[in-house]
Formats: structure tokens, sequence, C-alpha cells
């Protein structure tokens, strides 16, 4: 599978997901709404309740409102871990681990500070964005979530597979049928055509292997009734047959099932989309009812009932198929159907307030997205970006720095929007002072260490300067291009180090290093007191740390590179021990062999194949204790 081909299945995946538990939220509201109305109502406006539905599942995309309902039911309230905002994600680490890329999106706050002029992951630096995470960061392993894609695609081509076979049985039992020619039923045909205002072409055929009376196709339709019900048939209870068959073909009933289905194949794994269409079906069914009687007399209502049973004693059952629309219905819709047909006058096949009001009603808050909040909806890229608006806010530095790698920069200047505008709106709140403040304290921090080297962490008072986060860092990135220099910076550090490995493949030299201070610990908690306690708009504190969070090798013989990594695990994080490969496809991420050990993770990957043994060694070899 190509990357592009794996990212557009995430997106799609996303897409649907987050699709189908909107509507579904819809389809409880619409049956609620059914029930408390079903005698205010019309049978023509039950069916377009179900309108909001459809278009929630075809949305692309969807503009945001204070207004929407899921600004309260919200996917990850209801279950949390499962991201209501989903985006293209080229893969990951597992949800508990510190990744490199983790601690860059810790230390983004504009292109200078650090972490954010570095790219670490091997996988970024040949051009892969990382951008917001997993649909699913409940699950440790993102190839369950690869699983979850596999098992939805299979039920997709199953269903898809059986629709074609069903639609071509129903093309063999539509050519076998005969077209009904006899002057009087042609007769009888025609004058109900033009009844009910159908312009379009239709045949009238008849065939036993079609199930009851219904029209197949919506481009050439045809209304096909077998003929073992066609001799039964009255000329008063043939035009009440055709009616309703012409009624479906002037509502386009035929696309709209089919529209339904494909929607249905989509959303397989949805109970409540399958409850949802078999009650549009009864409500179509419905609703066909309510616009022959239109066209009738008030005194046919009760014959047009009594065809419906008839036909129901000739035949019984749903006509499930995408490719029909016809005369249906189960017995136990019976009653509600012939109730309906009873008490039907014209007026309520007009215009309803009640109807379109609710439609209105159901459209304003379950058609619009819910209203993000700036520090959700950013992705992490994203996010270092908005910094530096929210920077730029201060500083008059407009200036938009994309990050490097293929992404989608209509999406990444759409947040980058956002996160500008609350960074626009925070900074109007603040005094001259203020601002002179912050602008002189944060180029004193970046002087500082570009000079020194120091690593500075900075309390921010006011969060959406920077992203919704009280913390941020500048300085302690080391870079190295000489292993002495490395070793000779890493030898004056606590704890474990990494060293070069004596059992390198042979023609691999060193090519780059790098060492990281931390980004947890107590000293947060201090910066955090000392800051609020000043009472100042952002409040600096020079770090100085003695044990590495991230050390990273790199050797290269030209063409492959070979990495070894060091990195502090959260105390929360994966329960693993010892050596264990990820399950990550190669074509994302290279192989890696990870080691647990001592709150610290070690990795080593490769850009080509090297057996889990080899790797093993090398890894060993490298640590030193």
């Amino acid at each position: 599978m190509s990357l592009t081909l794996q990212e557009n299945l995430w997106f799609c995946f996303g897409w649907v997901i987050r699709g189908s538990f909107m509507a579904s939220i819809l389809i409880v509201l619409v049956l609620i709404l059914q029930f408390l109305l079903r005698n205010k109502i019309e049978a023509r406006w039950k069916y377009w309740l179900w309108l909001p539905v459809v278009i929630r599942l075809l949305l692309p995309w969807a503009p945001e409102s204070s207004l929407s309902l899921y600004n309260v039911l919200s996917l990850e309230a209801i279950a949390p871990g499962i991201h209501q905002q989903t985006q293209i994600s080229s893969g990951g680490k597992e949800a508990g681990r510190i990744s490199e890329a983790t601690i860059h999106v810790k230390r983004s706050i504009n292109p200078e500070a650090s972490g954010t002029s570095e790219v670490s992951a091997p996988s970024l630096e040949s051009g892969l964005v990382q951008e917001s995470g997993f649909w699913w960061n409940g699950f440790n392993q993102i190839g369950f979530t690869n699983t979850l894609i596999a098992v939805w695609l299979a039920g997709v081509l199953i269903l898809a597979a059986k629709t074609v076979y069903d639609q071509l049985r129903l093309k063999q039992a539509l050519r076998a049928g005969r077209k009904i020619d006899t002057p009087f039923l042609s007769a009888v045909f025609h004058e109900t055509k033009q009844q009910l205002g159908v312009k379009q072409k239709v045949q009238f055929l008849s065939s036993e292997r079609i199930p009851g009376p219904a029209v197949v196709g919506f481009n050439k339709p045809a209304i096909v009734i077998s003929p073992s019900l066609l001799i039964t048939l009255k000329k008063d209870q043939l035009q009440y047959i055709l009616a309703h068959e012409f009624a479906h073909i002037q509502r386009r009933d035929v696309a709209v099932n089919w529209l339904m289905h494909i929607i249905l194949i989509i959303h397989w794994f949805n109970p409540l989309l399958w409850l949802a269409i078999r009650k549009a079906r009864q409500d179509q069914e419905m609703a066909c009812d309510a616009c022959a009687l239109n066209r009738m007399t008030p005194q046919q209502n009760n014959a047009y009932g009594q065809t419906i049973i008839h036909v129901l004693e000739h035949f019984s059952g749903n006509q499930r198929q995408p490719g029909l629309a016809g005369l249906s219905a189960t017995h136990k819709q019976m009653k509600r159907r012939l109730t309906m047909i009873k008490h039907f006058h014209k007026k309520s096949y007009r215009l309803s307030i009640l109807g379109m009001g609710m439609i209105l009603a159901l459209g304003s808050v379950t058609l619009v997205n819910a209203k993000e909040s700036d520090t959700e909806s950013v992705t992490p890229k994203a996010s270092v970006q908005s910094e530096q608006n929210a920077k730029a806010v201060v500083n008059n530095v407009p200036d938009i720095i994309y990050p490097e790698g293929d992404i989608d920069r209509e999406l990444y200047k759409k947040e980058l929007e956002k996160a500008e505008k609350k960074a626009e709106a925070a900074a109007k709140a603040l005094t001259p002072e203020e601002k002179k403040y912050i602008e002189a304290e944060t180029n004193r921090v970046k002087k500082l260490s570009k000079e020194t080297g120091d690593m500075y962490v900075l309390y921010h008072k006011y969060k959406d300067l920077n992203s919704g986060l009280d913390l941020s860092y500048w300085g302690g990135i080391e870079h190295f291009s000489l292993y002495e220099d490395y070793l000779k910076r890493a030898s004056t550090l606590e704890g474990s180090i990494l060293k070069q490995p004596a059992n390198l493949p042979e023609g691999y030299k060193f090519s780059k290093a790098r060492i990281e201070g931390p980004t947890e610990g107590k000293f947060l908690d201090e910066v955090r007191a000392e800051g609020k306690k000043s009472g100042k708009p952002v409040y600096a504190k020079k770090i100085d740390w003695k044990e590495a969070a991230t050390i990273r090798l790199e050797y290269t013989n030209g063409k492959d590179t070979l990495a070894i990594s060091k990195y502090t695990l959260e105390s929360e994080g994966t329960k693993k021990k010892g050596f264990f490969e990820d399950d990550f496809p190669a074509h994302i991420y290279p192989k890696y062999v990870f080691w647990h050990e001592g709150g610290f993770e070690y990795s080593i990957s490769a850009t080509w194949d090297m057996s889990k043994e080899q790797k093993v060694a090398i890894l060993k070899e490298a640590v030193q204790k």
C-alpha cells in the first residue's frame, strides 16, 4: 500500500466515524420527534425529517457554530479517547510513549525557540509530517486502528458485491418481463400517469420474478406488476396501485433509495443507521400514499386503503433492494398506514409550518460542527505556527512559516488563522506596558539562550498568546556534527548516555548528534508557582539540567541511515519492559527496536532491512550506564 493510499484511507475512515457518530445523534432526535408528534405531523413531513440525516452523512465539511448540538454531545465527551477532529496521520508511536515529535511539540514556541527548527524523527526528516495524532488514542497500538480500517473496508466490499449481484438479478428479471400493451390496461396506465402529472417516459411491464407492484430504475423507470396480481384487479384498484407507483416516480424515490443504500454500505457498522433507513423506507411509503391520495377525491380514501390490503394478501414483505420502490409493507406497519389513509385530507399535503420548522431547527443545530476551542483544534504542527503568530501579534512579525514536508497548506493556513484571531483578541486586552514587557523579556531570553546555550522556561500569564499553553522553552537543544564534541558534552551529564557502538555495520560513519534538556519534572511546578507569584505577564527562569531527556545519534553510509536514541518515559507511559519491536508499516517509520529500562526508552531504527538480533546487539553496545 502506498503512503498516499494509506493517508487517504485514514482520512476517509475518520470522516466516516465522525459522520456516523453525529448522524446517530440526529437519528435518535428524529425518532423522538416522530414519536412525540406522531398525531400532529403529516406523512410527507415525517419522511422529510430524515433529510438532515442524509445531508449530515454526505457533508465533507460543515461550518462551526456555537449553536451546534455537538458542543454538548461531543464524540470526545461520550467516548473519551476518540478525537473529535481527526486529521491525516502519517504514523506515530504508542500513545503512552514520549516520542521525539512529542518533545518538539512541547517545546514549540517560535522558529528560533527550542524544538521548532529541528525535525527530529527519521520519518519527519524524510518529509512526512506528524499532524494531529490518533483518532482513537485510547488504544495503545496504531495497528489496532489499521485493523479497524481493514474490517470496515471488508464490510464495504462485501455489501457492494452483494448489491451488484442483486442488481444483476433484478436486470435479468426485468428483461424477462413482458410489456403490457393491451388497449384497456394501456388506457388506465396513461390516464393515471396524466392524473399524477408525470412527464417522464415510463414502461409498463409484467413479471412474476419481481415481487409486488414496484418501480424499477430512475433514469428509465418501469412500473412492474406480476400477472397473477394483475388478473385480480378491478379498474379502480389498478388505478390506485399505478397512482402509488407514479408517486414514487414523481418523487424520485428510486434515486433516493440508491443514495440511502450507498450511505448504508459506507456506514454498515452503525445499527442506528440500519434502523433509520428501515424507518425512512416505511415513511417513504406513507408519503407516497399521501401523494397519491392528494390527486383523488376524499371518497376514494377508503377504496385506496382496501386496495393496499388486497395487494398485501397477494404479496407481503419489504422490498429492500435500492433499485426498487413499490407498494409494500409488513402487516405490522399496516395499522399506522391505514390510519393515515383514513384520516387523510388534502390540506395535510400542503406546506406545513410545523414540519418546515422542525427540519430547519434540526438542520441549524446538527448540520454545523461544534465550535472548537483553539487549543484543541490546532494540530501539533499547526500549534508551532500558531504560537509564532501569537508572538507576531506582540512583535509585529506577520510572516507565515510552513513546516517542511508534504502538508495540506490550505488546512494549515485555516488553523493558523483561528489561532491568530484568538491571539489578536488576547493582545487587544493587554496594556501598552504589558506588551512592551513581553516583547523585551522575550527578546532578552532569546538572546541569552543563543549566546550562552542555557535553557530557559517561560511562564505565560496570558496563555492565549501562547496557543493555550502556560509554559514554553528556549534553548536546551544542542547539536553536534563531530562525535568528539558530542562525547565531550555527554560525558558531563548524569545518568546513561549513548556512545558510538563498536559493532556498527561496515561503512557507517557518524553523521550528527543531538542532546535535549528535560521538559518534564518538579521544576515546572516551581516555575508556575514563581510565575504566578510574580504577577508579571511573562516570567523566565534558567534551568540547570544535569541529565538529558533525549539523546540521538545518527550514522550513515551515504545512502542509508542508522539512528540510536534515548527518551525519558512518562510515568503513565507504556508498561512494556525489555526489548520489543513496533508494529508500524516500514514505509511510514523505519522498523524500530525499543528497549525500556529504568524509566527510559532506548531505540534503534534503520532505513534498510536489519535483523532484530543485530539491532539489539548494536543498541546494547551503544547504551553506557
